[in-house]
């Protein structure tokens, strides 16, 4: 298994890096542009939401790339914060829609796409 780690502080004038390192890595792994496009909607989607639950000042990512999947953890959101909070219902709807599997692990939401 790979695994990428990095930081970003939680800005949306940062959220572009994100969306960039994930779209090197799934170019990397020789997916299409419709399933890239999808990941980084749902990507963006959980940025939005750690912006708008506003629980820390940075918000870290990993990546885990295996031969069956991708996970994307995106730290900072706490799923009693988001169930409470009903403007971000359709984040959570949109990133349901287009990604696989989605789970909290303790403050981290996980996005999993089979490859």
């Amino acid at each position: 298994m790979d695994v990428l780690k990095f930081s970003l502080p939680n800005d949306t004038l940062y959220f572009s890096t994100a969306r960039l390192m994930a779209t090197g890595i799934l170019s990397t792994l020789n997916r299409d542009i419709e399933e890239i496009e999808d990941i980084k909607m749902a990507l963006t989607e959980s940025l939005n939401i750690c912006l708008n639950l506003e629980m820390d000042e940075n918000i870290d990512i990993v990546f885990e790339i295996d031969e069956k999947s991708l996970k994307i953890k995106v730290s900072q959101i706490s799923e009693e914060k988001l169930n409470s909070c009903e403007k971000l219902s359709l984040a959570r709807t949109i990133i349901d829609y287009l990604i696989d599997e989605s789970y909290f692990e303790e403050n981290t939401l996980v996005l999993e796409k089979n490859l």
